[in-house]
């Protein structure tokens, strides 16, 4: 019998452009005036960049990230075709001397009215757009990278950005969100330049991103649980490298209760765990 699984899996396309040891204008989401929900992880840029071991790309994730690849090249097709009050004068272009050290190379570049708007296109999984109605910064901070790159290289005036999200269900279509570029986000993109080449040549890796605790409040001891942050639960070098994140083996406890909070006959508030060696990963923010 033929194995026609394996065959599909050895047969996927293997995307290797992707340099690992570089910084990348999508890391500009680890801007760190950002909210740690809406923020990239720093420390798994480190990671990253310093060679760490991670978890293998399964079959799985190289199909949705196909998927999302194939759909993406599409909404450019479509979009070049479909416009009727202006034009497509770019797409895939490298802008990676205008932001250097970052490597980039931006979607879609388009000229209106006299202006230009770069547009970055995701795919999503349809049920985030229930969850999510406004744009995610770490996405706005990558296409203000875009931006910033475009001014510095050409000398384009481009004040404009935006994001289409697809459904790759596609029983939501599209949306898109725009945004105008201004001096603030410019400060920004060059902020987070330094702060990425900081963590790109530093020994010492990033804090790590901080657990999510919910503490209910009890007629007797409150109760704790705890929840990765949303980074975590995507990463690679979680449960392989990454030192102080919530392991995989507590996966099955996370979103319950792990633990009790309790006066000790001092008075004092103790953690008591429900959950055995789950202090280690969150007493510091209880």
């Amino acid at each position: 019998m033929i194995n026609l699984i394996s065959a599909m899996s050895n047969g996927m396309p293997k995307r290797n452009n992707w340099d690992n040891y570089s910084l990348h204008v999508s890391d500009l989401g680890a801007n760190y005036n950002l909210d740690q929900d809406d923020r990239k992880c720093p420390r798994q840029i480190w990671y990253r960049l310093n060679g760490y071991d991670r978890e293998e790309t399964g079959p799985g994730v190289s199909l949705m990230f196909e998927q999302g690849h194939n759909l993406e090249e599409k909404v450019i097709e479509w979009l070049r075709r479909g416009i009727d009050n202006g034009k497509v004068v770019g797409e895939q272009l490298d802008v990676s001397t205008g932001i250097q050290p970052l490597n980039g190379r931006l979607d879609v570049l388009i000229e209106y009215e006299g202006k230009y708007m770069v547009v970055d296109v995701k795919s999503r999984r349809g049920a985030s757009f229930d969850y999510v109605s406004e744009i995610r910064p770490s996405n706005k901070m990558q296409v203000a990278g875009y931006i910033y790159a475009l001014r510095n290289i050409m000398k384009l005036p481009v004040e404009n950005g935006a994001i289409i999200e697809v459904d790759r269900n596609g029983q939501r279509f599209a949306r898109d969100f725009h945004f105008q570029y201004n001096r603030k986000l410019e400060n920004e993109v060059e902020e987070t330049i330094n702060f990425l080449k900081e963590i790109k040549h530093s020994d010492m890796k990033p804090k790590l991103l901080k657990p999510k605790l919910k503490i209910n409040k009890n007629k007797g001891n409150d109760s704790v649980v705890a929840k990765l942050p949303w980074q975590c639960s995507y990463c690679d070098y979680r449960g392989v490298s990454c030192e102080g994140a919530i392991p995989p083996e507590f996966d099955d406890d996370l979103g319950k209760v792990v633990g009790h909070i309790s006066n000790n006959e001092f008075g004092e508030d103790e953690f008591v765990e429900k959950i055995k060696g789950i202090s280690e990963y969150i007493e510091e923010e209880l």
